[in-house]
């Protein structure tokens, strides 16, 4: 009897926290109409400035419900065209710096393997759009974070940041992980002895994607001194302050030991990412 009781409680209790979706949708819109100052829903998602009066303003009535469900419901709002606001403002900036594309681009990729979701995810939820913008200031300290979302943004409305076919289906538990190259050249111990994917970029863009059996013996190699001519010269002419080695391991047990499955990966990889010096002049 006291048992059915404590269930009847529990049950009464999460009856009471189901948040309706109509009042949702409703706090929302008024909390865009009164704080959007004649910018988009795109630009109150991405302008922290904006983003924080219109959460505000939706705690205010909800305050039991997260950011990322507001900004979440803001886009879908956006996307069915259910927005009362006229929107009259530009956005902030008319022109994205080339830096800041490649840095959007390369940051929304991590993102997105890293956690599996789309970057419209990324950047509605607030932790995982810290974790954006602690990827671009790793590569760049003097990065504007707003440029970088912004060019995330962009790239996701061409349908340039589609998942790679062979992360769609070959997931087996990856985990992505970023270096600074110039603390990987003082220190290799801290790479595993795994099986795995690398790449090497900076604010220019992707530069070199390849695989390997022993990931720390193979990078160990690259930051010595590469095998790959155009690579190395690179590294010798830039230095290595400024350069990321994102790896990506797998499970152990995956199918990622098997030589002809790492290259699969890495060809999808360098299809997509274009890394300059992959393909020899």
């Amino acid at each position: 009897m006291k048992f059915a009781l404590t269930l009847l409680v529990l049950l009464a209790f999460s009856l009471q926290q189901t948040l309706d979706p109509s009042r949702l949708k409703t706090v929302v819109a008024e909390a865009f109409a009164a704080t959007h100052q004649g910018f988009s829903a795109d630009e109150v998602i991405l302008q922290t400035e904006l983003n924080k009066p219109f959460i505000a303003a939706c705690q205010s009535q909800l305050p039991d419900t997260d950011a990322a469900q507001f900004n979440w419901t803001l886009i879908n709002l956006r996307k069915a065209g259910k927005l009362p606001a006229i929107t009259s403002r530009r956005n902030k900036i008319s022109n994205v710096s080339p830096e800041a594309k490649h840095v959007g681009e390369i940051c929304a990729r991590v993102v997105m393997d890293r956690h599996g979701v789309s970057i419209d995810r990324v950047m509605t939820d607030p932790k995982l759009r810290d974790d954006f913008d602690a990827s671009a200031k790793k590569m760049s300290a003097d990065i504007d974070l707003y440029q970088a979302r912004k060019a995330a943004f962009r790239l996701r409305k061409t349908r340039q940041l589609k998942p790679e076919l062979i992360t769609r289906i070959a997931d087996w538990g990856r985990v992505v992980t970023e270096y600074r190259a110039d603390e990987l050249a003082d220190d290799t111990n801290v790479l595993p002895e795994s099986p795995g994917i690398y790449l090497f970029r900076d604010t220019s863009g992707y530069l070199y994607i390849g695989e390997a059996i022993d990931l720390r013996k193979r990078l160990t190699q690259h930051l010595d001194e590469s095998d790959r001519k155009a690579l190395g010269n690179y590294l010798t002419q830039q230095g290595s302050e400024g350069i990321i080695v994102e790896v990506h391991t797998f499970a152990t047990g995956s199918r990622i030991k098997e030589i002809g499955v790492r290259r699969a990966y890495e060809s999808e990889l360098i299809r997509s990412r274009e890394p300059r010096f992959n393909v020899r002049p």
